[in-house]
């Protein structure tokens, strides 16, 4: 198999006593997509800002060991330290970090909102990402933020260019970032939650959005949820997490069809399934699902990825 375009090895992040992420390991191929689920809490997010590290800045985080192997084609100079032709990001110091974050990688955060500056054009806040990473000018710079804006389907593009944040619908500026986080073209693209504010309609969008993008540039992708319908529609590979760790991991399909471990399978039970609720007149509880106990699973993944639904009747969930 082809050598991992990023390669995370017993990472190890703790908040002082508190450790948010114990020893997690995978890897992610070239034009794959990979899932990381888990319920909140459980070190999904603490895992990606770790590949950014942006874990460290502004908090009491550290990462305590491991490695994040990341193949840079080359592009960090002779300078940075390199095994196998990766270089492991943890050793890498704040100048390099630089070229890499928004380069290299780049980040999709959950709420655009918080995410964007409110006091810039949203075509000034990409057109400031590619004249800091390509070296473009400012003319150059926002004829790309105009291309990318096309690229992602934001209708009268040109116009939008001059809009705030607070001007955009949640859809457009999850769009924006998603602009933003492809305007120097990455390897690499990490989607944290970028979903979980929009309509379901608005978040088929995006997720269509994201796999027809990552298709044309073949970049590897790491979406991290709770929801195993999105796991369903877009993932290759998971990587699921309960309370730091990593519980289970494999394909989309070995998750779906044959799930090992309680926890993944009382995650598959949350997924709602068309019908549980006949004949009722009243809603179920919401019971919690204990993760210790045996839950049994009716799920299945259809030839292009779309899950069968969760286990139904008493709409048990996480």
């Amino acid at each position: 198999m082809a050598t991992p375009l990023l390669s995370v090895r017993d990472l190890t992040v703790s908040f002082d006593d508190f450790v948010a992420v114990d020893g997690v390991s995978f890897d992610v191929h070239r034009g794959q997509t990979l899932a990381v689920v888990g319920e909140s809490g459980s070190g999904k997010s603490v895992t990606a800002l770790s590949i950014m590290r942006l874990v460290e800045l502004g908090t009491r985080a550290k990462i305590e060991r491991g490695e994040i192997l990341f193949d840079a084609g080359g592009q960090l100079g002779a300078d940075a330290a390199q095994s196998g032709g990766l270089v492991d990001l943890v050793k890498q110091d704040e100048a390099t970090m630089r070229q890499i974050r928004g380069n290299r990688i780049s980040m999709i955060f959950q709420e655009p909102l918080t995410s964007l500056n409110p006091v810039y054009t949203v075509g000034n806040q990409v057109a400031e990402a590619v004249m800091l990473h390509q070296g473009l000018d400012k003319k150059a710079a926002t004829n790309r933020a105009l291309e990318m804006f096309e690229l992602v389907r934001i209708p009268e593009a040109k116009r939008r260019l001059g809009q705030y944040p607070h001007e955009m619908s949640g859809g457009m500026r999850q769009r924006v970032m998603i602009a933003m986080a492809l305007s120097c073209d990455p390897t690499v693209l990490i989607a944290d939650e970028p979903t979980t504010a929009l309509d379901v309609t608005i978040q088929a969008q995006i997720l269509g959005l994201m796999r027809e993008l990552q298709e044309e540039s073949e970049a590897a992708v790491i979406i991290i949820t709770h929801d195993m319908g999105v796991v369903a529609e877009v993932a290759d590979d998971v990587v699921v997490m309960n309370r730091s760790k990593v519980v289970e991991q494999g394909s989309v399909y070995e998750i779906f069809e044959n799930p090992r471990e309680d926890y993944t399978k009382a995650l598959l039970a949350a997924v709602p399934r068309l019908g549980s609720m006949a004949g009722t007149s009243e809603p179920a509880r919401f019971d919690l699902v204990d993760s210790t106990v045996d839950v049994t699973v009716d799920v299945t993944v259809g030839a292009n990825g779309s899950d069968g639904g969760g286990s139904g009747g008493n709409g048990e969930g996480v």
